[in-house]
């Protein structure tokens, strides 16, 4: 579910509201739906957010920056910043909506690219996509992963590239722990399928420390083989997790799904180094 109240990304908008950098850096997207372009001048929000909200306030950031408080100051909620590279990276939207499991629905969400101050470049998804960018996340790579307030598997990364920036679909592969653990690109694919990837990359499965509970899907997944399945929740989203150990740590996946199978996310624990 996506809520427009006045989108963003209308091309009305870039005729009158947008003005382009004076000096335009490059930007460029390999990902369809996702615009990316320079802009200089950030215009007002298209409504004035509502306080007092769950959605609201739960993403809205209180302690902002200088550059956080001039997006701010436009009515947006701003919801995260981050740097990358000499850039800053603010993260911001017109407002929330409830939706089912405590997901929050964004209304007009965008991803600001502001450097010394300044705003260079803008992010945001095209009038006929169903989703829109929300968090940002750091890589070891030194890349951002990019992911929408709804729930799913990431959207791409962004990333610097030749002087420029660049927003790319998720990388192959991801390095943790200083380099010592390395997580194949499993987003999207079933558990089933994912299982077969990160075992013949090193990463073994490893049952958790209780059984699952009977009438649990997690008992149902470990009786089909799928021994690392720890628990799912059994309304809304249906979320699982999975437990996997290497040699650099542990590692953790969740899916989505009904039958807990698309893998939306994974986190790696570094084990201490000897």
């Amino acid at each position: 579910m996506v809520t427009r109240i006045f989108l963003f990304a209308c091309a009305l908008c870039f005729g009158a509201g947008f003005a382009h950098a004076e000096t335009a850096i490059t930007t460029a997207s390999d990902i369809k739906e996702i615009q990316f372009i320079p802009l200089a001048t950030l215009p007002q929000s298209p409504e004035t957010a509502r306080l007092n909200e769950g959605c609201n306030d739960r993403y809205r950031v209180e302690k902002l920056t200088a550059i956080g408080k001039q997006v701010a100051q436009l009515g947006w909620i701003v919801t995260g910043e981050i740097a990358l590279g000499r850039y800053r990276v603010v993260t911001f939207a017109s407002g929330f909506d409830d939706g089912t499991s405590g997901v929050c629905f964004s209304r007009n969400a965008n991803i600001g690219i502001f450097d010394g101050g300044k705003l260079v470049a803008l992010a945001y998804t095209k009038k006929s996509v169903e989703w829109m960018l929300g968090t940002v996340e750091p890589l070891e790579s030194g890349a951002l992963m990019l992911r929408s307030y709804d729930p799913g598997a990431p959207l791409g990364e962004l990333r610097e590239e030749n002087g420029g920036l660049r927003i790319t679909k998720v990388a192959p592969e991801q390095t943790f722990c200083q380099g010592r653990a390395t997580v194949p690109n499993v987003y999207g694919k079933t558990i089933q399928a994912a299982r077969k990837i990160l075992i013949a990359h090193g990463w073994k499965p490893q049952r958790p420390s209780e059984k699952p509970i009977e009438g649990d899907l997690a008992a149902s997944l470990a009786g089909a083989g799928i021994i690392e399945a720890e628990t799912c929740s059994g309304t809304g989203y249906g979320y699982c997790s999975f437990n996997y150990s290497g040699a650099a740590g542990a590692l953790g996946i969740t899916t989505m799904g009904d039958d807990g199978s698309t893998v939306i996310s994974y986190f790696v624990v570094c084990a201490k180094k000897k």
